[in-house]
């Protein structure tokens, strides 16, 4: 995980729009990601090379109509394989972001895909996109203080005063400092055989993903209830 006093400076997904930002806070993603590496049969590998697929699209490095030219290339799977992953990653990944990363429909239906399953899996995961006008105004009026914490003595270390901590750099700072801690203990049980390789790659790439969040210091706190809850989920895992 990049250093806490570095990772600002480089962190790619500051500048995304607020819109993105709160797609990729969504903690189905994680599940997501799970289910399309084992339908689509991937190594540890090929899920980390997919991952870095999820990134440059989101970052705009590729057009989603290089997708699955990319995948073939990186990922080494054949045309059949190739469509399949591009397929579920265009529904599933991408189709709530088109507004913009750029036209995800017609790349799903030029492959043959089922747009309507898709786009209804999407406004299920992504309310906010779909019906931003219900989804949005609690956003406007919620403030940090209103989001309950649970008693600090119920909840893991890592997630006592959060909630405060993410509203100013030095709490965020330290934040990052606990994930960094939680992501050696993630290693360790993935060494430990508690934890498959699967499971651990999984697992880090969603601490990455909120370490990334966290570093866009603009959240609000709906956001910080999604980060809770997807460190909440990360931990039981864990343990």
């Amino acid at each position: 995980m990049p250093d806490s006093t570095t990772q600002t400076a480089v962190n790619p997904f500051r500048n995304l729009p607020d819109l993105m930002k709160s797609i990729l806070l969504h903690e189905e993603n994680t599940d997501i990601n799970q289910q399309i590496m084992d339908s689509n049969g991937l190594s540890v590998e090929q899920n980390t090379k997919m991952m870095g697929l999820i990134r440059k699209i989101i970052l705009k490095t590729i057009p989603p109509t290089l997708l699955l030219a990319t995948i073939k290339q990186d990922l080494g799977l054949d045309d059949t394989q190739a469509k399949k992953l591009a397929l579920d990653l265009l529904g599933r990944r991408f189709l709530a972001m088109q507004w913009y990363i750029g036209n995800v429909e017609g790349l799903i239906k030029e492959l043959g895909g089922d747009v309507e399953k898709y786009n209804a899996e999407a406004k299920k995961n992504y309310p906010e996109v779909y019906a931003p006008a219900a989804t949005t105004a609690p956003a406007a009026t919620t403030k940090p203080a209103d989001v309950k914490a649970e008693p600090s003595e119920a909840q893991p270390a890592i997630l006592r005063d959060i909630e405060t901590k993410l509203t100013s750099p030095k709490g965020r700072a330290e934040v990052l400092l606990r994930l960094v801690a939680l992501s050696q203990k993630i290693e360790d049980t993935g060494q430990s055989g508690k934890l498959n390789a699967k499971e651990t790659a999984e697992l880090l790439s969603g601490l990455d993903a909120l370490s990334y969040a966290i570093n866009t210091q603009d959240l609000n706190a709906l956001e910080m209830a999604a980060i809770k809850r997807r460190l909440k989920s990360i931990i039981a895992k864990v343990e």
